[in-house]
């Protein structure tokens, strides 16, 4: 029968509010009734606030947007913590929430800074185990972007005003990560993931699409070559208990994030993209533990920031109760990720390709749509919302697989002419080695089948699709070569950026500079047919055995 989905908006509504101090301060969504949400301004403000009214909470710069706007970083630690030493020493465990990334997407923004004010009364406790990171607004130049919410978020269901999804360099942030071209994905990298290796990171979104019955959908990292242990730890028990908690706790159905190919009659329910470009997927990759959270668009601004705030308690509540846990299944995926890379275990075959798969046949919760009678600009029938609800059994695809895999190297060879590369894999965290001597060995190089270039721009760049086949040579590699070992804990992270056939750095066309000595200007044509067929990066099928020396900064 189907369900009216007011009443669980209705249940939802019951949980209790946040209790608030005489002297604590209020967000401009609880000052407005969930009419607005805050400025770049406000929220730094609110911080400030925060800080005044003697919250355990030091408030950094960790960077700044194209526009100027600060990049604010919060640390809530109790007693005080200031660097991720006095955090391992303490026994805590690091949590990283991050809001607003699409920066229309507000209501991430809004839970944080409400559980960041209950950190210093209500749930001060939970700062015995943890020490809490937080980013409110990610994207201050896109947050500060106001427009009515049916020209930014055309979906939504409020706030009157809302910020773009773009940053002020006009690039999608949650694309960025591989690429790492936004100062505010620069600035995460050096103070965030390289300097405070959170083992935990939540970012939360809102979703577009599919109408269905959930007040907010979730997924762990998906990116299939990541080390196993902490995203299956995240997929099969800690977000199933989420689920749960949530249910039995504030009567606020979730489910796994995804959409339905047919809203009418849907075939599966799918999920997004594995690609390491996501942030979740991102941080799968590095061996730690994610989770996207996608409130639902179609219900209203107050009951989206309140799930968001109810699913970040749940979270740390768990992170809480299950640290040494979680600090295990890190410790162990750096620990095998380095040895696999040394050959001390065996190399795993990862992936270039993916393939969705099912986890099942299960019931999903949809809204039922009817016709209008007028039809869309692409010639569809144009479909409205009943409020009423059906449930459809259907495949849930919520995995990948490997497709296409190549064996894990012992480490890549880079030209000295690399360009940017070796930067960007420093601000990574990822070692980079300079040979002081030439070594001759045998290396894996990569015969040239295609070089294809998206001939449209995606962020600013036309992707290059590269397939071949890789032979073993025995080649001199000159010093000055840059070597970068997979025998490291980043090791797959090295594997997901420099594989030529995946989607990494010459995916973005960092290399095609390197591409374009041998073959030309650019053109958008596809190449293979004549010309050098031999990608400029080698795989090492060993370490060399020759002074090296590790790059460091700018070098």
């Amino acid at each position: 029968m189907p369900v009216s989905v007011r009443a669980l908006l209705a249940l939802a509504l019951l949980a209790p509010a946040p209790l608030i101090g005489q002297t604590w301060p209020r967000t401009v969504a609880e000052r407005s009734n969930f009419d607005s949400t805050s400025t770049s301004a406000e929220v730094g403000a609110f911080l400030d606030s925060l800080q005044r009214a003697g919250a355990p909470l030091a408030v950094e710069e960790m960077g700044r947007t194209a526009y100027g706007r600060p990049l604010y970083l919060a640390v809530a630690a109790e007693p005080a913590v200031t660097s991720p030493a006095e955090a391992a020493a303490a026994g805590k465990l690091v949590v990283y929430l991050q809001g607003n990334i699409h920066a229309g997407e507000v209501e991430g923004k809004e839970a944080i800074l409400i559980l960041l004010r209950e950190l210093a009364t209500t749930r001060r406790d939970l700062l015995q185990t943890l020490v809490v990171l937080a980013a409110p607004d990610y994207n201050p130049d896109g947050n500060d972007a106001f427009a009515p919410v049916a020209v930014n978020r055309s979906e939504q269901a409020g706030p009157v005003l809302v910020g773009q999804r773009a940053d002020g360099l006009n690039l999608d942030l949650n694309r960025d990560y591989f690429k790492a071209e936004g100062p505010e994905t620069r600035a995460s990298l050096a103070r965030i993931y390289d300097t405070w290796d959170p083992a935990l990171m939540v970012d939360c979104h809102t979703t577009d699409g599919t109408r269905h019955g959930y007040l907010l959908t979730y997924a762990p990292p998906l990116e299939p070559i990541g080390p196993a242990g902490p995203t299956r730890y995240v997929r099969d028990q800690m977000l199933p208990a989420l689920q749960r908690t949530l249910a039995a706790r504030y009567h606020e159905p979730l489910f796994v994030y995804g959409d339905v190919d047919d809203p009418v009659e849907p075939k599966s329910w799918d999920t997004y993209a594995p690609l390491g470009w996501y942030g979740t997927n991102y941080v799968g990759l590095r061996g730690r533990m994610a989770i996207l959270s996608e409130a639902y668009s179609h219900a209203d601004f107050r009951t989206r920031v309140r799930v968001t705030h109810d699913l970040l308690v749940a979270i740390l509540e768990y992170a809480a109760a299950h640290a040494d846990e979680m600090r295990r299944l890190e410790r162990e995926a750096d620990r095998a990720t380095t040895l696999e890379g040394a050959g001390a275990l065996p190399r795993p075959d990862l992936a270039v390709q993916y393939t969705m798969v099912a986890r099942d046949t299960e019931p999903v919760v949809l809204e039922v749509l009817q016709a209008t009678g007028d039809t869309t600009p692409r010639g569809r029938p144009r479909l409205a919302p009943t409020g009423q609800y059906r449930t459809v059994r259907i495949p849930v695809r919520d995995r990948f697989v490997d497709s296409v895999s190549r064996p894990l190297p012992a480490g890549y060879f880079l030209p000295p002419g690399a360009g940017e590369v070796p930067r960007l894999l420093r601000l990574h965290g990822i070692r980079v080695e300079r040979l002081a001597a030439d070594w001759a060995d045998t290396v894996e190089t990569l015969a040239i089948d295609q070089l294809t270039w998206q001939p449209g721009e995606f962020q600013g760049h036309h992707l290059l699709a590269v397939t071949g086949h890789y032979r073993r040579a025995a080649r001199t590699v000159p010093a000055g070569t840059l070597f970068v070992p997979t025998a490291q804990p980043l090791g797959r992270l090295v594997f997901a950026l420099l594989e030529p056939e995946g989607w990494g750095v010459a995916r973005w066309g960092l290399l095609d500079r390197l591409l374009a000595s041998e073959f030309g200007t650019y053109s958008g044509l596809v190449y293979g047919s004549s010309g050098v067929r031999e990608f400029p990066v080698w795989r090492a099928v060993r370490a060399p055995l020759v002074p090296t020396r590790v790059v460091r900064g700018d070098q």
